[in-house]
């Protein structure tokens, strides 16, 4: 009987083929996503870290604090070989064109002292020993457009710049991880080196740490102890070892965190794919329902047949995780290069990856052909009679009612879950609540299918052309397979219009609170390095003595841990000078005052979800040294992604407030103001200077780049459902030969087939991107309720994108079409005629 069943299925190719195709989809997105996470996480974990040093004494918070005297009361350390001094200061290197080098180092940590142990690894040319000279990492260089001979233009701290011969280019191997976090300690990668005594001069003559080489036979666990004794309980010391080790787990928390980004939009994949295997598997246990019913009139049991089914879905999926698998590794490449453009990543291919693209091969075709199977096994013998299969009412009945159920539940999960002032568990309440809602409205699809689609064939009956009419009633006629192709495209758009209504949302959110929070008349101004990097005062004295300029303040916006009467947390706080709340910003106070000498000023849903009100006190942890207990004394509207809280600035530590965020400035006459500041910074290509449209843009722009990779791993979702819909029609076109050949009997052409295949396979897909947009803006809407704490029905709806998308799935369903129209329109209507 297996034998008898196996022949079958590979005698019809075209049927093998799109089952195939559909498995290997799906494989290639899961295998492609592992495959580039493991790349990347290989070229981190092989990054060299250094194994020279012994112990680590590193200063407690952004200011380097270690001076010459503590390095050589180190040195003097019973097991101590030898003491090296590590500067670190602020390096912005400005290429050919006088363009600025945008770096993932932040400024304050670009420039570093060369030393000639283990740190650099020089790659061309000979380091730098006198004034005059610099080193340039590899990386940066290249982005600068600079190699060794060239000069290279450094802007340093308070405005000063510096102009030196390359001397050489080198590869940094770090001694711990690169984090800017003050509360452990870090090892930045350079940009720029210089000799020690041009670093001292240039970058500080402050040491960000100490590093101790031990003597033979010491160890780094004595050396740690003795060293500790020397400085502050507050330093940093640490076994290079231990530095070691959190560099590697640095690593593999940052490839974990890659992966996770990338492995839901492969579930995603094959999600969608599944849909598309498991409508393939029932239309084929439709065509084969009397094959079944003579093996079980000749004696075959139920058992038999279904274990028959799954082991075809089995062999398809060997066959689809091996293409999967293989195209899924040749993309590889590519991905990185999308992904990672310009960093020399090794290419790694896993063991993992491979098992992983089989066993997501099988479990996928098999989960999806369970049900066919079961359906197959219950054909009874009676049926070898019969020509036709019919889903029975009980099962349609049933899925309705568990629709409808889903949909009541989710209605009144996200109903009660309404109010903007909502806990953090009541959002995930309303999280659920919309996906449960969308489930009830994949579940309830073959009743919309039938609702719509039948009615509309009746509308347009009359009043169209026949191809039009014949189309319509295909779809119509089974709403079920109808349904079960139009479910993958509704999975695939639902999931780019709800992340389309949620970007949409934040957009127009930033842009408002941006627009009420900053006047028109102020000049905005940043780091042109973006990131984490930030302006000095030097910039702000300098904007001060402007003589257009008579206001400025500085926001200094940093991650802060938040202890309150509720308990505790983390939210980005802004210490600014108290003046800035009541001239250069203006945010819209709902309650209290913005009087920050008294107290601090929270945005209304920072303080709804914390559950403070005016008058209650936090405690704000500002770095390892200094925490100050304020009372709110003001609430006001923001996004929640801005800075939630404003400080005065007086309260901060001297390293916050040398490290300002964004400067806002006017005066008398704006216009004047701001030309005045522009020509001030005109050499300085690393301070930007905006208006309140910049930070607008800014804001939009940044969120709207991250919503860009979605929207294309979800169209590689799309891509497969479009596949479903060439699918269907296949095996739709091999199901109706009979009927299509007695249409082209009694007159129809070859051009009418075409047209018919046509006009159903936009019935299908329109039906399906239609429930899709339906399903997803409403989801769209509950998530930015629930990630922005706004009302239900503030979202904005992303016209433009669901335009776009119908549009291209229209265009998607004339392609999809093509092969099994022309097939249909190929057909012999004798041979068709002459078919059982």
């Amino acid at each position: 009987m297996l034998t008898t069943m196996l022949r079958d299925l590979l005698a019809h190719k075209s049927r093998v083929v799109m089952t195939l195709f559909a498995i290997a989809l799906g494989v290639t997105a899961t295998v492609g996503s592992w495959v580039v996470s493991d790349s990347i996480a290989a070229t981190l974990a092989g990054q060299e870290t250094r194994k020279d040093v012994g112990v680590s004494v590193q200063s407690p918070g952004r200011e380097p604090l270690l001076s010459a005297a503590d390095r050589d009361r180190l040195a003097k350390t019973p097991g101590v070989a030898r003491a090296e001094g590590v500067i670190v200061g602020r390096a912005g290197l400005v290429g050919r064109g006088n363009k600025f080098v945008r770096t993932t180092t932040v400024l304050d940590q670009a420039g570093t002292n060369w030393s000639n142990d283990k740190r650099f690894t020089v790659t061309a040319g000979r380091a730098p020993t006198r004034p005059g000279q610099v080193a340039l990492n590899n990386t940066d260089a290249d982005a600068a457009g600079l190699s060794v001979g060239d000069t290279a233009r450094v802007l340093l701290a308070e405005g000063r710049s510096d102009q030196a011969k390359v001397t050489a280019l080198f590869t940094y191997n770090r001694l711990g991880p690169t984090s800017t976090d003050s509360h452990e300690a870090s090892d930045a990668v350079p940009v720029t080196a210089y000799d020690t005594a041009t670093a001292e001069k240039l970058l500080g003559r402050r040491f960000h740490r100490i590093e101790l080489v031990p003597t033979d036979g010491t160890s780094p666990a004595a050396l740690k102890a003795a060293a500790r004794k020397t400085v502050p309980g507050d330093f940093h010391v640490e076994t290079g070892s231990a530095l070691a080790r959190a560099a590697g787990q640095q690593s593999d928390s940052e490839a974990l965190e890659l992966r996770m980004t990338m492995l839901p939009f492969a579930a995603v994949a094959l999600l969608v794919g599944t849909f598309v295997i498991a409508n393939t598997f029932t239309m084929l246990v439709i065509q084969r329902t009397r094959q079944f019913a003579l093996l079980r009139a000749v004696g075959a049991r139920k058992g038999q047949v279904r274990t028959g089914i799954l082991i075809e879905a089995g062999v398809l999926g060997l066959a689809g995780g091996t293409i999967g698998t293989l195209t899924g590794v040749a993309l590889g490449p590519a991905m990185i290069a999308v992904m990672r453009p310009g960093d020399d990543v090794d290419f790694t291919v896993s063991p993992v990856a491979i098992l992983l693209g089989y066993g997501v091969a099988l479990l996928v075709t098999t989960v999806a052909a369970y049900r066919s199977a079961r359906r197959a096994a219950a054909v009874p013998p009676v049926a070898a009679l019969r020509t036709d299969a019919i889903m029975a009412r009980e099962t349609k009945r049933t899925r309705t009612l568990i629709g409808l159920g889903c949909l009541v539940v989710a209605v009144v999960m996200v109903a009660g879950t309404a109010d903007p002032s909502s806990s953090n568990l009541a959002r995930v309440i309303g999280l659920v609540g919309a996906v449960l809602g969308v489930l009830g409205m994949i579940m309830l699809a073959p009743f919309f299918a039938e609702a719509l689609l039948r009615p509309l064939a009746r509308v347009l009956g009359t009043r169209s052309r026949p191809a039009v009419r014949l189309g319509l009633r295909n779809a119509a006629g089974d709403p079920r397979r109808t349904s079960g192709t139009a479910t993958a495209l509704t999975v695939g758009l639902a999931l780019v219009c709800a992340f389309a209504t949620l970007s949409a949302s934040f957009s127009a959110l930033i842009a408002s609170t941006t627009r009420a929070n900053v006047p028109t008349t102020t000049t905005v101004l940043q780091s042109a390095a973006g990131g984490g990097s930030a302006l000095t005062p030097a910039e702000a004295d300098k904007v001060k003595k402007l003589r257009d300029v008579s206001q400025v303040a500085g926001s200094r916006d940093v991650l802060a841990g938040l202890t309150y009467r509720g308990g505790s947390t983390e939210r980005r706080i802004s210490a600014i000078e108290p003046a800035g709340l009541k001239g250069v910003l203006t945010p819209d106070i709902k309650a209290g005052s913005a009087d920050l000498k008294r107290g601090v000023v929270i945005s209304r849903n920072q303080a709804d979800m914390m559950g403070l009100g005016m008058h209650d006190k936090l405690t704000l942890h500002l770095d390892a040294r200094t925490s100050v207990t304020q009372t709110v004394v003001g609430i006001y509207d923001a996004t929640e992604l801005q800075a939630s809280i404003f400080l005065d600035v007086a309260k901060a530590p001297a390293s916050l407030r040398n490290q300002i965020t964004t400067l806002y400035a006017s005066g008398p006459d704006p216009d004047k103001a701001r030309e005045s500041i522009r020509a001030a910074f005109h050499d300085r290509p690393d301070v930007s200077i905006g208006d309140r449209e910049t930070l607008v843009k800014q804001g939009v722009d940044q969120q709207s780049l991250a919503f860009t990779l979605m929207y294309a791993m979800f169209g590689v979702a799309i891509l497969i459902a479009v596949f479903g819909v060439v699918n269907t029609l296949v095996l739709s076109v091999m199901e109706r030969m009979r009927e299509i050949g007695v249409i082209r009997a009694v007159g129809a052409t070859r051009l009418m087939v075409r047209r018919t295949i046509r006009a159903e396979s936009m019935a299908i897909s329109l039906f399906g991107a239609l429930l899709g947009v339906v399903v997803g803006v409403p989801a769209g809407a509950v998530m930015q309720h629930a990630m922005f704490g706004q009302r239900l029905w503030d979202f904005s709806l992303p016209a433009g994108i669901i335009g776009l998308s119908l549009i291209g799935i229209a265009l998607a369903a004339v392609l999809a079409a093509m092969w099994p129209a022309r097939r249909a329109a190929r057909t012999d209507m004798l041979a068709a005629i002459a078919t059982e």
